[in-house]
């Protein structure tokens, strides 16, 4: 009795020094976003729900924000974005560039040769036309009116099938028109059939020839200043 009681109790011993490390082992955490920059000049700007600062790491699925007064540069590899005032960006990775969802605000990119990027607003996508370096900046004015410019090399606007382009030195007003829902045709038959109305947005350019040179001066200054 007294071995069996003996072999019994070593082995619930044993049993609960093997399980001990498996429970005290932290159970495994979400694997983290990939790098997908760094922070060049932050003033008063948060990435995600922190202040940031100049060298920091930003990820992919970031969220950038700059208040009244703020500004916040990035460098994404051989790109640069610069979040002026007041804006709001999600940030992504792309093949060969990244992209950026703004939410309000302004924004200025500036892309190398053979990079890309894509930024979206007002239900447009505005990127690169080719593989040539293209510098410009989109400002939000309101969800359906967005200002385009580009200083270097040539902007490409498209909106579902629609694409226009914006050349270098021209800065164009955005505008956002939604058609008229039209039900669409009921085929012939004994008995009615619900139809659903159809819409669907399309924008025009308008272009803004006076503000386009002062607009290039300012992004070049921002892309170029000395702590670049």
């Amino acid at each position: 009795m007294r071995i069996l009681l003996k072999t019994v109790l070593i082995a619930l011993v044993s049993a609960a020094l093997i399980g001990a490390p498996v429970m005290a082992a932290p159970s495994p955490a979400r694997a983290p976003s990939a790098p997908l920059g760094v922070v060049v000049q932050a003033d008063n700007a948060k990435v995600g729900t922190d202040i940031t600062y100049g060298g920091a790491t930003v990820y992919d699925g970031d969220r950038l924000q700059t208040p009244d007064g703020g500004n916040l540069r990035l460098r994404l590899g051989a790109e640069q974005m610069m979040l002026r005032q007041s804006s709001i960006a999600l940030l992504h990775a792309i093949p060969n560039g990244f992209s950026a969802n703004l939410g309000a605000g302004s924004v200025v990119i500036s892309s190398a040769a053979g990079q890309t990027f894509e930024l979206y607003a007002d239900g447009a996508t505005v990127s690169p036309a080719s593989a040539e370096p293209v510098s410009g900046q989109i400002t939000m004015v309101s969800p359906k009116e967005l200002i385009l410019t580009s200083t270097r090399g040539v902007l490409k606007v498209a909106m579902l099938e629609e694409v226009r382009t914006v050349e270098a030195g021209s800065s164009y007003r955005m505008e956002v028109e939604t058609e008229a829902a039209e039900p669409a045709p009921v085929p012939p038959g004994p008995a009615p059939q619900t139809t659903k109305p159809t819409a669907h947005n399309h924008f025009l350019l308008i272009a803004i020839p006076a503000i386009a040179a002062v607009t290039g001066i300012v992004i070049w200054r921002a892309l170029v200043s000395p702590d670049k």
